[in-house]
């Protein structure tokens, strides 16, 4: 099955492309088609992952190359597929979740007038994204890198009637663009001074062709450069993840369908930043500079965002400053060096946010497309499934055990005790307070209370119900990939790739850290129940009470405002006066001149056509005579 990963990406594309051209025409069948071909896509990654799984963990390594594709001078670049054991675990997730996404869909997006559409779009999206983490060289992931960012841009923007909408996939396309920039003169650094975008000749340099072995620091290059390498890739993991500072295009892309929120967050686009610092963190190690800043980031994001989560009065709002915080988390790992536990949280984050992103499409779906928190409530006892699916995420995303975000994001912590980072890990507890406590409140006012609603809320169909099953498995037990499985832990699964797990050189035992870890998950589940669940307090008269605070955190830090007066006004500001000033002024006035003289100049030599043959005759004869007379002088 190694032979046939090319099938992983093909499937989606071609789904893509059938719906594309007479998707309209297919009617219900095109949602039915695109998630078959979803599923097939991660039969065929299964068969895969058991045939890599076969081979000895030194060896587990395939290169599939599909044609050559870029040959100028010395610059050649191939499209090759690279199959190993972060690159799978990518797949896996992308492929599976993903799947769910798409049936989910089926009901979801049901009577939408442009229904083949939207299917053509999701599939295109989990093509790139594939294509991004089974690249075997840093232009094929390039490619893929900025397929998903059209693709964001297509589904956020997918509902372009609505200006909001619109508005948010410009918001998304561009801010990006700003990291994707960056990485861009990356992959150029790394061609003029490595010589090469090959995977395998640039990050692992003393293997053999087709071999595979663990990193190996190498120092061909002044560490500066690795630094300014690293640097400006993580500058695209920062837009494609929204990282601070350039996250705030991810609260506004809740403008797109629900599902696409979820392919968003969970399976696609915002990974793709955590995969790509996991990829590369030998240029991070040898700069040792570029770690430290990812930790700074990914902490500092992980609190801002949870903090701005318990302002949200949006259900999706809530959930994407959720999404902005857990990837901090996924970076601050990356940061500690602890690259498996940054990817196992990612691979439980892909369940547990895919799972509530649904579960809230499942209760607008319920409450006719109703987003505000403070016009739901007591909606467990018409959507007791929807309640279940939603809790089972809310738990795990808290850190509560046995889920499955207790597991990863424990580790994280302990790494950072284990390290000496004590200070990063208080600050990472506090983080982690919020998160419940944000989920907490999330729960309590959607679900528990007094009723607010308006309308009649009802129970989502069996074909959205069903996929959130599924999800609510991987979120409840999802954790036990980080103890054991089969083949071993998942770190060890990884081990190859990102190295192995360092041993702990300080700090408190397992016991203690998972102890307060725990305590802290549950005082933030505590601290939300006694302010929004337990009726005690009125918590619309807090509010009021704290209203500043309320519309600190509601409106993010007012960063977007921040932005709003020293950039976009700024720009809007340049761009007026360079297109009335300097356009219209300077160059449409210099055009304007010219075409002003060349007027004047035909009406002033237009007067010596006068039709006359005896005065053309003459000017003729004065000419000869000039002439003749000048020939004269010149002898």
């Amino acid at each position: 099955m190694l032979k046939s990963i090319w099938l992983v990406p093909a499937l989606p594309l071609a789904g893509f492309a059938v719906n594309l051209f007479v998707g309209r025409k297919l009617g219900r069948w095109a949602g039915i088609l695109a998630s078959l071909l979803m599923v097939a896509s991660f039969a065929v990654a299964l068969g895969v992952l058991n045939d890599l799984l076969e081979l000895p963990a030194e060896n587990r390594l395939f290169l599939r190359h599909l044609y050559d594709w870029i040959g100028v001078g010395r610059f050649h670049v191939a499209a090759d597929l690279r199959v190993d054991p972060l690159s799978m675990t990518m797949v896996m997730i992308v492929t599976g979740v993903g799947s769910l996404i798409h049936i989910y869909s089926i009901g979801y997006m049901h009577g939408d007038p442009r229904y083949g559409r939207f299917f053509a779009y999701l599939n295109l999206f989990c093509f790139f994204m594939l294509t991004l983490v089974l690249a075997q060289n840093f232009l094929f992931l390039y490619l893929g890198w900025e397929g998903v960012g059209l693709c964001s841009y297509l589904l956020i923007g997918f509902w372009h009637d609505r200006p909001s909408a619109a508005n948010a996939a410009k918001k998304a396309f561009i801010v990006t663009r700003i990291g994707d920039t960056f990485m861009l003169i990356g992959v150029v650094l790394i061609f003029l001074r490595l010589h090469s975008l090959d995977f395998q000749q640039v990050l692992f340099p003393h293997c053999g062709p087709g071999m595979h072995c663990p990193p190996v620091a190498f120092h061909t290059q002044p560490s500066g450069v690795y630094t300014i390498i690293a640097l400006l890739l993580f500058a695209g993991a920062i837009g494609k993840s929204a990282q601070v500072p350039l996250h705030v295009w991810l609260p506004d892309a809740m403008e797109g369908p629900t599902p696409v929120s979820a392919l968003i967050h969970a399976a696609t686009m915002v990974t793709a930043g955590v995969y790509l610092v996991a990829r590369t963190h030998v240029f991070f190690e040898i700069s040792g500079v570029a770690l430290v800043v990812v930790l700074v980031v990914g902490l500092v994001t992980a609190l801002y965002a949870a903090t701005a989560a318990v302002g949200q009065d949006d259900i999706k709002r809530v959930l994407a400053y959720s999404t902005i915080s857990q990837l901090g988390f996924m970076f601050f790992a990356l940061g500690l060096k602890a690259y498996a536990a940054a990817i196992f949280l990612l691979v439980t984050h892909a369940f547990y946010k895919a799972l509530m992103f649904l579960s809230a499409g499942s209760v607008m779906h319920g409450l006719q497309g109703e987003t505000d928190l403070k016009k739901m409530g007591a909606l467990a006892r018409a959507m007791p499934v929807t309640t279940a699916m939603f809790a089972i995420g809310a738990l795990a995303v808290s850190g509560v055990p046995p889920f499955a975000g207790f597991f990863s994001k424990d580790q994280i912590l302990a790494a950072a005790n284990q390290t000496g980072h004590e200070i990063v890990w208080l600050v990472a507890l506090v983080a982690a307070f919020f998160s419940a406590l944000y989920i907490a409140r999330l729960i309590f006012l959607v679900f528990f209370g007094d009723d607010r609603t308006e309308l009649h809320a009802h129970e989502s169909p069996p074909v959205m119900t069903i996929p959130l099953g599924f999800l609510a498995v991987g979120a409840a037990v999802g954790g036990l990939l980080g103890l054991s499985a089969v083949t071993g832990k998942l770190q060890t699964f990884l081990a190859p790739v990102l190295g192995e797990i360092p041993e702990p050189s300080a700090g408190l035992s397992e016991a203690m850290l998972t102890a307060i870890s725990v305590v802290v998950a549950l005082a933030g589940i505590l601290v939300g129940w006694f302010v929004y669940g337990s009726g005690k307090i009125d918590w619309m008269a807090l509010r009021v009470r704290l209203s500043s605070v309320q519309r600190f955190l509601a409106g993010g830090w007012y960063v977007d405002d921040v932005y709003a007066a020293t950039i976009v006004a700024p720009g809007k500001a340049g761009s007026a006066f360079l297109a009335y000033v300097v356009d219209e002024g300077v160059v449409d006035g210099i055009v304007n001149a010219v075409g002003i003289f060349v007027q004047w100049l035909a009406r002033v030599t237009r007067r010596v056509q006068t039709g006359f043959v005896r005065t053309y005759a003459l000017a003729f004869l004065l000419g000869a005579v000039a002439l003749l007379v000048y020939v004269g002088f010149r002898l």
